[in-house]
């Protein structure tokens, strides 16, 4: 048995490249979606395609437009309340990120451990509510 090789640890160059790479990347598959969207405004997997996406390129409160649709769209989707909590806790909306939190629990959300590692949360880890809400998903699973 041979010993796995070491990753190579890219260059500032290289890992600069790359992350101008993914940002187009993000860019062209954002800009499919949205066309897409203007000819299915209300297929909800675009929606939440396009909300997870500005999320990720930091857009902030795009993502949080389009969480809220996806709720209108699906108001009995955890998964949806979820994303949404997400959302209103990177804009700083933090109590209504937490009854929207409670809202996906309360509709079944389970996911205790990606809940505990989702940096979505970073802004409100420290609030005793959300150690309350974990503990009580954490209580759950059998």
């Amino acid at each position: 048995m041979r010993a796995a090789r070491p990753e190579k640890i890219p260059s500032p160059e290289e890992a600069a490249a790359r992350a101008a790479a993914e940002e187009r990347s993000r860019r062209i598959e954002v800009e499919f979606l949205e066309a897409v969207r203007a000819r299915l405004p209300s297929h909800p997997a675009v929606v939440e395609s396009l909300g997870c996406l500005y999320t990720e390129m930091g857009r902030y409160q795009d993502g949080l437009r389009a969480d809220r649709e996806m709720v209108r769209m699906e108001p009995h989707s955890p998964t949806a309340w979820y994303n949404l909590a997400c959302s209103l806790s990177l804009t700083g909306q933090t109590e209504d990120a937490f009854a929207t939190l409670e809202k996906a629990i309360a509709l079944g959300y389970d996911d205790a451990e990606w809940m505990q590692e989702d940096d979505d949360f970073a802004p409100i880890k420290k609030d005793p509510r959300f150690a309350r809400l974990l503990a009580q998903l954490l209580a759950r699973q059998p």
